[in-house]
């Protein structure tokens, strides 16, 4: 972030660039430099950047050189989160990046935590400290402190009036909001909140760098029966999911798969409500398998010796009920149970992304009794990330077909199944069109990348379309050959558009809206799309 001179906008000058000694300098990721770059090339008086990054990202360590810079700069930080532990999590973080303690405070309740360092609860208000780390729920009712710089977590909250609030309260900030899940079940974007986006990086490329772990899946083609369980606001009622869901036989079948498939991994199961968790935790105690369970009403310091047992191993699963979705990282549990459906894509891919980071070796295992990745698709799949909400009426995301003879998740689309071979008969009929399908032996089975299929979105499909249309009249206006426009593009960029992401379908139909035409040449440019990168044209 390029140095600024000290703010003056919340009242007297704020301390001078020599007033604070920078902390220790960490060794940032490439797309983490890229990130703050960006964020620092966006900045202006009262601009709201919405950051998106995977969970594993560091989303953390993105938002501590923030606060490192600010601090440098002179300015003043308010960092809202929603959750204790993501308070007390912040707190340690930045004390570990070498900022003083004296420039730490906590706006939350009565200001006690578990210290990071020594492990006991302590006060840590200091309403004159430079960067306040506030509880979004205590921070609607109490006088704001001053800040140049406002940063939210777990920002896909942000529609909500608490935090709107204190956003138009810091008129001239620089508004940052962090998430891994810029989605919400209502279906409403995030562009209200926010008006420039900023992508650090997608699952695949961090897979593929090797900064993620790439998990196996496992799934059934067969979602649950949830006939009768209402959706409200976007997502199953939880009562009746939790009665739909709480059957004896499928508690039992998270334990068999469990030991057939998670090898011992430490696990981290997902369970619809308490009495459901309660009765996943009793199945893998009644098979000698070490278990506990974790719900809202769990006290802070139970809590945090059952998450202290996981991961040391005396504990092999942990049954929890929306407490682990958001916030909580422990590479060494590296299997992930859903056993909730959910509508809601933002709260798989949390839940999902809880065991992707990567430990000493260890490839991470999800069980899925769900039918959440047939509703949702791969976590390693390229999600459509954009400012704006979705249309009420969209249709489901992933089209698959079971295979006949081994049970099989398969592509729509396939001619044989991936897993035995068998050719299908109606390689290009929609299952759901047809008879429906059977469950055989209940057993989940491996789902891959390419298996299920997303269909593309509205947008996609129009832009797809539009830029057929513009390079045929490209052709046409050059007095070209037909498809010389359209094979330039191929040749350049490695793929067509049929194989382009959302994003790259906005660049390259901007490029061919605007770009004068002289020769088949001018084709090959290099338009920028984010700090560090390109998308050919």
């Amino acid at each position: 972030m390029p140095p600024r001179e000290p703010s003056t906008i919340f009242g007297p000058a704020l301390p001078p660039r020599d007033a604070f000694a920078r902390p220790k300098v960490i060794d940032l990721r490439p797309y983490q430099r890229d990130a703050i770059s960006e964020v620092g090339a966006r900045r202006a008086p009262g601009e709201r950047i919405l950051v998106v990054a995977p969970t594993g990202a560091g989303k953390t360590v993105i938002a501590s050189q923030l606060i490192v810079d600010e601090l440098e700069a002179g300015g003043r930080v308010l960092f809202i989160a929603h959750r204790t532990e993501l308070i007390a999590q912040t707190y340690g973080t930045l004390l570990a990046r070498g900022i003083p303690e004296r420039e730490l405070g906590i706006i939350m309740a009565d200001g006690v935590i578990t210290h990071p360092i020594t492990g006991e609860r302590a006060n840590c208000a200091r309403p004159l400290a430079r960067v306040q780390i506030a509880s979004i729920d205590t921070l609607r009712s109490r006088p704001r402190p001053r800040a140049t710089l406002v940063i939210v977590d777990e920002c896909h909250r942000a529609l909500a009036k608490s935090y709107r609030d204190v956003a138009e309260a810091y008129p001239e900030a620089l508004h940052v909001g962090l998430t891994a899940t810029p989605y919400r079940a209502d279906g409403r974007g995030l562009g209200d909140a926010y008006r420039q986006l900023v992508i650090v990086a997608t699952p695949r490329q961090l897979m593929d760098e090797g900064y993620l772990a790439e998990p196996r899946c496992f799934s059934h083609p067969v979602k649950p029966d949830l006939k009768g369980v209402k959706t409200t606001a976007g997502e199953y009622d939880q009562a009746a999911l939790g009665e739909a869901m709480d059957r004896r036989e499928l508690v039992g079948n998270i334990v068999e798969h469990w030991a057939r498939l998670a090898e011992g991994r430490r696990t981290a199961v997902f369970a619809t409500n308490v009495a459901h968790s309660l009765n996943i935790v009793e199945a893998f105690r009644a098979a000698g398998i070490a278990a506990e369970h974790l719900d809202g009403e769990t006290p802070s310091t139970d809590r945090a010796a059952i998450l202290r047992r996981i991961d040391t191993g005396e504990t092999r699963v942990v049954s929890n009920v929306m407490v682990l979705t958001e916030g909580w990282d422990q590479p060494s549990v590296k299997c992930i149970v859903l056993a909730a459906p959910t509508k809601s894509r933002a709260k798989y891919i949390q839940q999902k992304g809880r065991g992707v980071r990567p430990w000493e070796g260890v490839v991470p295992v999800v069980l899925d009794h769900a039918g959440n990745i047939l509703e949702h698709g791969l976590l390693q799949d390229d999600f459509e990330i954009s400012l704006e909400g979705r249309k009420k009426k969209a249709r489901q995301n992933v089209s698959t077909k079971e295979c006949p003879g081994c049970t099989a998740v398969c592509a729509l689309n396939a001619a044989t199944c991936w897993c035995c071979g068998q050719p299908f008969a109606d390689a290009d009929t929609d299952p759901s069109e047809g008879k429906l399908l059977i469950e055989k032996d209940g057993h989940l089975v491996e789902v891959r990348p390419g298996d299920v299929k997303r269909k593309p979105t509205g947008e996609e499909r129009d832009l797809r379309g539009y830029i057929h249309k513009l390079t045929t009249e490209t052709d046409e206006r050059q007095h070209w050959q037909p498809g010389t426009t359209n094979g330039n593009l191929f040749r350049r960029y490695g793929k067509g558009r049929g194989e382009m992401t959302l994003q790259e379908l906005r660049v390259v139909a901007a490029f061919l809206e605007s770009r004068p035409w002289d020769t088949p040449e001018v084709l090959f440019f290099e338009v920028p799309t984010r700090a560090g990168s390109t998308v050919a044209a």
